[in-house]
């Protein structure tokens, strides 16, 4: 069902994931409390230098995995690859709320000396990548649950979850890790089996727990700004491969094309997430009667998406570089209109969270992207690549018009059976 919404002149960066909130139907379920004030007595908690550090370790694992889904041989590498993404998203966005809730102790000495030490432990994660289903598996397997007990441990003296005994670090330390584990002292497919286990466990952990975990507050400020550093991280994955391939081989005009048409993407993307998507993630977690519900499911598993989906674009951009005429490359190097897709897709699910309901124009874009994608192994990379940075581009010109203009913005409704906890904001 679709509806539509007229927004303000000039808003050029309304609250929304997509181009402002729609307004709600009158039988839609409103929200039975109003949003918390946030922690901190109306302070701003601003992102920390140490945590910028921690970043950097961060940004090297982004670098392991995408080189890990490049060269993985098939669907099956591939998705061994999003296994070892799984513990590595989960360690960061773990830390980042261990930090929102530490408020302003995390740049105390003993707040700076936590970041360094699960720095250290989620390098030790990065660096076994490669060989993770090889000679590194007990690395990364133990590096992980110590960085789970880390954070267990901390959280716990915070009492941040209250007297929930079973919540989402003590799930991970005690049910998840003991499967990495295993799978690390096993060889071949079970370890591949048990580590899919686990990461599927850390993916539903949240979900599983529901309302017990409706009762927590978070500061609305730190929160946003973090998860769009990881994005900003992802996109720098991106940048760093465009230059480095092009860097490596003699530069003619076709690879100056490729390259600027590639850079052109990358503009895109960000501009999709940051000018309107960023004041809108806050503007749902300020305003959001359970601010649990926007951490799982747009700080969570929508930031994951837009991960994922990063991570594909920047693997099929070395291809792009390295052989912008030729087709019929492999399939990872195939991945820049499924990940345009999933990043888009990642917008919808997470406005539909945040305001029930999704806008048309982004769900199109995704659509549009999945229709290339049959066609990535039959077109030269710079052609594929080509299009989907037209889409991303038209897109952003189409919504900033529309706002621009004050024209009427039009989002699809999902069936009332679907709503249930999405939309409820004050």
């Amino acid at each position: 069902m679709a509806d539509d919404t007229r927004a303000p002149r000039g808003a050029a960066t309304v609250p929304d994931e997509d181009l402002g909130p729609d307004i709600p139907d009158e039988e839609e379920e409103q929200p039975e409390q109003a949003a918390p004030d946030p922690p901190g007595g109306g302070r701003e908690q601003r992102v920390t230098w140490a945590e910028l550090f921690f970043d950097l370790v961060w940004v090297f694992a982004i670098t392991a995995l995408a080189h890990a889904l490049a060269t993985s041989s098939g669907p099956t590498g591939m998705l061994r690859t999003v296994v070892l993404t799984i513990p590595l998203w989960w360690g960061w966005n773990s830390v980042t709320l261990l930090g929102n809730a530490s408020g302003e102790r995390l740049d105390g000495p003993r707040g700076r000396l936590l970041l360094f030490l699960t720095g250290a432990v989620g390098l030790g994660m990065a660096v076994a990548v490669p060989h993770a289903y090889g000679s590194s598996g007990l690395l990364f397997a133990g590096c992980f649950i110590l960085l789970r007990l880390l954070l267990w441990t901390e959280m716990h003296r915070l009492h941040f979850y209250g007297e929930l005994r079973m919540e989402p670090f003590a799930l991970g330390l005690v049910i998840a890790g003991p499967l990495f584990l295993a799978g690390a002292l096993l060889p071949g497919d079970w370890r591949s089996v048990l580590w899919a286990a686990g990461a599927l466990l850390e993916v539903a952990g949240p979900a599983l727990l529901g309302h017990r975990l409706d009762h927590i507050r978070l500061e609305p400020a730190h929160l946003p700004e973090r998860f769009g550093l990881i994005v900003i991280m992802a996109l720098g994955e991106t940048v760093v491969t465009l230059g480095t391939q092009a860097a490596a081989v003699p530069l003619n005009w076709i690879r100056l094309a490729a390259l600027a048409i590639g850079f052109v993407l990358v503009i895109g993307l960000w501009w999709t997430y940051f000018h309107f998507g960023a004041p809108a993630v806050r503007h749902g977690l300020e305003t959001s009667a359970v601010q649990a519900r926007i951490l799982r499911d747009v700080f969570h598993y929508a930031h994951f998406c837009y991960l994922l989906a990063v991570i594909c674009i920047a693997v099929s951009l070395r291809a792009l570089i390295q052989s912008p005429l030729e087709s019929g490359h492999e399939l990872s190097a195939c991945l820049v209109a499924p990940g345009a897709g999933l990043y888009f897709l990642g917008f919808c699910y997470s406005r539909w969270r945040m305001y029930g309901s999704a806008a048309l124009s982004r769900f199109t874009a995704a659509l549009a992207c999945l229709a290339v994608m049959p066609l990535s192994p039959l077109l030269p990379a710079i052609a594929v690549t080509a299009l989907v940075a037209a889409l991303v581009i038209a897109l952003n010109v189409f919504e900033y018009w529309v706002i621009s203009t004050g024209r009427q913005v039009i989002f699809m409704h999902v069936p009332k059976a679907w709503r249930r906890g999405a939309g409820r904001t004050t």
